[in-house]
């Protein structure tokens, strides 16, 4: 099983359709946003175009919690204020939080498989004894120029890195 982990897209709407666009493409339903959504109204144009299973986390940027969270759970997908947030996929035991707090000392628990963050809007994808732990980039792009997510088997716990240029994501239409 494969999940798509995103972070901090900010209300960049073409990069949520570049990134939405290839988690389709790549046949991934399921989804792991991990903060800085921002507005209400982005859940309804990811619902547009995304059919899958999606867990959100909200990030420090993130406004009107309850209508984000209306708008979300519309769509039966989970939202959760607390960060950090535990979830169990696929017999792994996954944390995942919007800004990274103790990533290190969690990993040395050895309680989780993965732990994911975002915040950072930088990729960072590395091991600590057992623990994989990820930081998706940003789906946002214009703080480094790349559009990223990370797709995750979390059977093989292999990672696979997708990014964009934001020039180029800024050329899709919508």
């Amino acid at each position: 099983m494969k999940v798509a982990i995103i972070s901090d897209s900010h209300d960049n709407l073409k990069g949520l359709r570049w990134a939405f666009d290839k988690i389709n493409s790549l046949g991934i339903d399921k989804v792991i946003h991990l903060g800085d959504v921002i507005s209400p109204f982005v859940p309804v144009r990811i619902g547009e175009i995304y059919k899958g299973e999606l867990w959100v986390v909200f990030g420090n940027n993130d406004g009107d919690y309850l209508k984000l969270s209306q708008n979300f759970r519309k769509f039966g997908w989970y939202v959760s204020s607390e960060s950090p947030t535990f979830l169990e996929l696929n017999d792994r035991n996954i944390i995942m939080m919007h800004e990274p707090v103790l990533i290190d000392k969690l990993a040395e628990t050895r309680e989780f498989d993965v732990i994911l963050y975002g915040h950072l809007h930088k990729v960072d994808i590395r091991k600590v004894g057992k623990t994989v732990i990820i930081n998706p980039g940003e789906i946002y792009g214009y703080l480094f120029g790349k559009c990223s997510f990370v797709v995750l088997d979390l059977q093989t716990l292999e990672t696979q890195v997708f990014e964009e240029s934001v020039e180029n994501v800024e050329k899709i239409k919508i």
